[in-house]
């Protein structure tokens, strides 16, 4: 009689090992279609050491295993398999030349050259194609992402996920102190070429007229006049857009129409006799609505306000709001094409506030839409009118009746229907519609303003939102920022709010994207035209440092500029200023903390900062605070009875240093 014995470690009741070390091939299951796929890890041109690294390092990337009794992987397969070559690359350039060297010995001299090989493709990989052998230097958006992920994976060692990462603290500007002579001697623009570092990002001055255009439109009467006609459609007194509104039967004029011109309404021949009653109570109703969306204090007769001329005209004009707020999401959240064509109107709860937060992780779509919680300001404004903009109710429905947020639900059609209809009929937003209809409504904004645009943006993409939200969060409290921008971020920024949208992806490289041209566009703006506008330390430091050159074109300027923002470790803008650290004087941030070493920047205070050497101000953007904190504080000095405690000694500190600053803002 023979004995089933299992292997040491794993008794006959365990589950099988969907993926192990020494696999050359895992097996991923992709968290957006659900699909099992294959990824061949077999590291042909690495050794045994690196080569379980390696695999290692990919399994972190994943997030680790989705069980440790079964060691199932799941992950988006295609920001996997970017990260696979460039593992790729790093195990076959450190197998040749540091075959036994670990990560944690590695020097300033091995990442050097590693850069070195990134930058001019001499990394050998038997899988390399034959187009990309031929490239002499890579764009440094690709060298950075190498290069980010290697620093990563000393966070990973330290926190105990991999056997091996990298110790060694890696400056910002690391690449470019690396690299920029050599680029400059093969005779390219070096600065065109860090400016590539982003092909698919939308310039700024793009983002915010598109932003712009599109609060116009969520703002503008006629989608007000839209948002009330559907409300009250969605009611009790609802009418046939058919019969009714927009047509009448047997040739004769819509009722609706000839109430509106204050003709007698003729007598119902059978069916509804209540139809002339609910034409005033429909009328009525879009009235109130409307001046209530307009904030009036008295509501308009209809006849000032019904413009709408049929169902033709109510879907363009629907279409062009659902376009602006398609606009709103992608600039202000982060979200990605497929998340924002599978949101739907019940995934969100709404608070008192008006803070809209997701219900649940919607786990059961695995659409990356874990990570975000919550919309606020202008998102959830653009979302309301999205409910508000239909025949049908969105919210309120069972699972299965559930409608996507998108759902064009505005067509005469589907007056009448039910929910349950809607969602068979698929009227969510495609990727491909999402794409078109962007692309549709840079159109429509190159003709409203001019063809210059085009030229600043020759098209734009919807992937190349993901960095303005980035862009417009750090300018938050910038004068230059659209006002409704800065409301919509004013005090979420800080919060889990920033992320909240993204599924974090590639956030800390975008957010640090945004902060780099965010410095270089200060410094630019601190020499030039806005030069009067900045007062405080760094702003004379950086004065100083440029009047020390003698520029000979814009080009060099330019040049100098993208140096000199390399010389800072950081930017936090504040409410009350700007505080931009210096690499070299980090060491003198006034909110250093003497334990670490370390200035502890996000705990940043008026009472800190002010009369830090890393701090400066702009009179636009921030002399309202400074004034607050300025009133606030003497208006305390005044009041408080204990003239010589240490409470009123601070507060007649900043009373002086803020008087200050008011004095040189002026």
């Amino acid at each position: 009689m023979k004995t089933n014995i299992a292997p040491t470690g794993q008794d006959n009741d365990s589950p099988k090992l969907v993926n192990k070390l020494t696999d050359d091939v895992f097996k991923i299951t992709d968290n957006i279609s659900g699909e099992v796929i294959d990824l061949d890890v077999a590291f042909p041109d690495a050794n045994n050491y690196w080569r379980i690294w390696g695999k290692q390092l990919l399994i972190r990337v994943c997030g680790g295993y989705v069980s440790p009794n079964t060691q199932a992987l799941s992950a988006r397969f295609s920001t996997v398999f970017a990260k696979l070559i460039q593992v790729k690359k790093l195990t076959a350039w450190a197998t040749k030349y540091h075959p036994d060297r670990p990560l944690t010995q590695w020097g300033e001299t091995e990442c050097s050259s590693y850069v070195n090989a990134l930058a001019f493709n001499e990394i050998e990989q038997t899988d390399n194609h034959e187009r990309f052998k031929r490239k002499k230097l890579l764009a440094f958006h690709s060298i950075k992402k190498d290069i980010t992920l290697l620093k990563t994976t000393g966070k990973y060692y330290r926190k105990g996920f991999l056997n091996d990462g990298l110790l060694l603290h890696l400056p910002k500007n690391f690449i470019q102190t690396v690299l920029k002579q050599k680029v400059i001697d093969m005779e390219v623009d070096y600065v065109e070429w860090l400016k590539g570092d982003s092909l698919a990002r939308i310039p700024l001055e793009i983002s915010m007229v598109l932003l712009s255009e599109a609060i116009e439109i969520l703002r503008h009467s006629s989608t007000h006049l839209l948002q009330a006609y559907f409300r009250a459609q969605r009611g009790e007194f609802k009418l046939s857009p058919h019969s009714v509104v927009f047509h009448g039967q047997e040739g004769l004029e819509p009722r609706l129409q000839l109430y509106i011109k204050g003709d007698t309404l003729r007598k119902r021949q059978g069916g509804d006799k209540n139809l002339n009653s609910k034409v005033k109570q429909f009328a009525k109703k879009i009235e109130r609505e409307y001046a209530k969306l307009q904030g009036l204090d008295k509501a308009l007769p209809i006849s000032d306000i019904f413009t709408l001329k049929g169902g033709v005209h109510v879907n363009e004009l629907c279409l062009e709001v659902y376009n602006a707020c398609m606009i709103v999401f992608l600039c202000l959240t982060g979200i990605r094409v497929h998340e924002l064509s599978n949101v739907d109107a019940d995934d969100y709860d709404i608070k008192s506030d008006g803070t809209w937060m997701f219900r649940t992780n919607i786990n059961k779509t695995h659409l990356g839409l874990s990570e975000m919680r919550s919309m606020s300001g202008l998102v959830a404004e653009a979302a309301m009118i999205l409910n508000d903009l239909s025949y049908v109710p969105k919210r309120g429905q069972t699972d299965e009746g559930s409608m996507p947020l998108f759902a064009q639900s505005f067509r005469s059609a589907h007056f009448g229907a039910t929910p349950s209809d809607i969602k068979t009929k698929k009227l969510g937003i495609s990727t491909g519609n999402i794409r078109k209809n962007v692309q549709g409504f840079y159109e429509n904004l190159i003709k409203k303003h001019g063809e210059h645009l085009r030229q600043i943006c020759e098209s734009i993409i919807p992937h190349g939102f993901r960095h303005c939200f980035a862009d417009f969060a750090i300018r938050r409290f910038d004068g230059d920022v659209l006002e409704a921008i800065r409301q919509h971020y004013r005090h979420r920024v800080g919060s889990s709010f920033t992320s909240s949208y993204t599924d974090s992806k590639g956030f800390d490289d975008i957010s640090q994207g945004a902060e780099r041209r965010y410095i270089k566009e200060l410094l630019q703006r601190m020499v030039g035209e806005d030069a009067g506008d900045f007062t405080g330390a760094m702003a004379l430091h950086i004065r100083h440092e440029v009047s020390k050159v003698a520029f000979r074109s814009p080009e060099e300027l330019d040049e100098f500029m993208n140096d000199l923002s390399n010389d800072f470790d950081s930017l936090i803008p504040h409410e009350f200023g700007f505080c931009l650290v210096l690499t070299k004087t980090k060491h003198l941030s006034k909110c250093l903390d003497k334990k670490t070493g370390v200035p502890n920047l996000l705990n940043g205070c008026f009472e800190l900062c002010s009369g830090c050497h890393h701090s400066f101000r702009s009179k636009k953007s921030n002399y309202d605070s400074v004034l607050r904190n300025v009133i606030s504080h003497q208006d305390f000095l005044d009041r408080f009875p204990l003239k010589n405690s240490q409470h009123f000694k601070v507060s007649e500190r900043l009373v002086e240093r803020g008087n200050k600053i008011l004095d040189a803002m002026e």
